[in-house]
This record gives C-alpha cells, structure tokens and sequence, in this order.
C-alpha cells in the first residue's frame, strides 16, 4: 500500500472512529430500513488481508438480508422474522421500535437505497458502513396503506457490526452517526 492511500485510509478510519463515538440522533424522523438495493460500492484501494471477495459478498448479502426483514418487522410490527439474522441485542432494540410504532398507531414501509461498504473483515467478524437515501413513511398497522409515499431523502450514515454465528453473518448492532 502506498503512503498516501494509507493516510487517506487512516484518516477515514479515523473520522469513522470519532462518528461512532458521538452516537446517535434524538432526531424524531421515522427511522429506517430498505426496499430499494443498489449494488454495493467497492474500495478496490483498500485490501484486507483476511477477507476474500467471496466472504465479502456474503457479508453483504446478510446485511441486505437483514434489511429485508427489518422492513417486513416494522411493516407488520413483528420482531420475531429477525430471528437468526439478528443477536438478542439488535432484535430488543427493534422489538423497542415496534412497540413505538404501535403507540403511535402506525407501521413503517420501508424504502432505502444502500450503498453499502465492508469495512473490515475477518473469518468471524465484519463491519458495514451504509450511506443511505431513506424514503420510508409511515402506513396504516392494519391494512398498510398507502402502498407508496414520500420519504424524506434524506441521507442516513450508519455502521453495523456483524458476526458469524454457527456458519451464518448475523447483526451483533448498529450505530447511526448522523
């Protein structure tokens, strides 16, 4: 690696780092989940040693079916379809999230364009780094309408941290820096 790309990759590891240490938003917009995919972004500048493009496609694929099920979770306001893709930490903070919504008298369609990144990578761990378009709105708990709406577009930084478990890429958490 050349001097330069690895102080680009520093720096950006570094204003990662310093995102996800600030936490989250108290920001009240519907929070979100995907629908629409686009393929993912490669970093080709960047290598890590442990990780084969095959790996890194399946950690991608996990991620994405993660939100694939988060979407059906908060549109039918049940957190049980995230079982397996999810550890018990993520799935409670989701359950949280449903429970809100039911409060409230609403579900969540969701519709998200990913543009989702591998981090880092190792046999057993890995970490996402998504810049989303969020357009999800809120519909009707019971008969989901309406079928489409206006989101927000507006632009979601996440990290989520995954982990294989008995062979499989699960979401350990998340953290929203924007």
């Amino acid at each position: 690696m050349n001097g330069t790309v690895g102080i680009a990759l520093a720096l950006g590891w570094s204003a990662l780092m310093l995102a996800a240490a600030c936490g989250g938003s108290d920001d009240e917009s519907p929070p979100t989940t995907t629908a629409t995919i686009t393929s993912p972004t490669a970093n080709p500048t960047a290598s890590q040693p442990t990780a084969t493009p095959g790996t890194e496609a399946e950690v991608i694929a996990a991620y994405l079916r993660y939100w694939d099920l988060y979407a059906e979770a908060v549109l039918n306001l049940d957190h049980s379809v995230l079982m397996g893709a999810a550890s018990e930490e993520e799935l409670q903070q989701v359950k949280e999230e449903i429970e809100t919504f039911r409060a409230q008298g609403v579900a969540l369609r969701v519709v998200i364009e990913h543009r989702p990144t591998v981090i880092e990578l190792t046999d057993t761990t890995a970490t996402v780094f998504d810049e989303m378009t969020n357009n999800s709105f809120y519909v009707d708990p019971e008969t989901h309408e309406p079928p489409e709406g206006e989101g927000s577009g507006e632009t979601l930084v996440d990290t989520f941290f995954l982990e294989k478990v008995d062979g499989q890429w699960i979401v350990i958490r998340s953290i929203r820096q924007n």
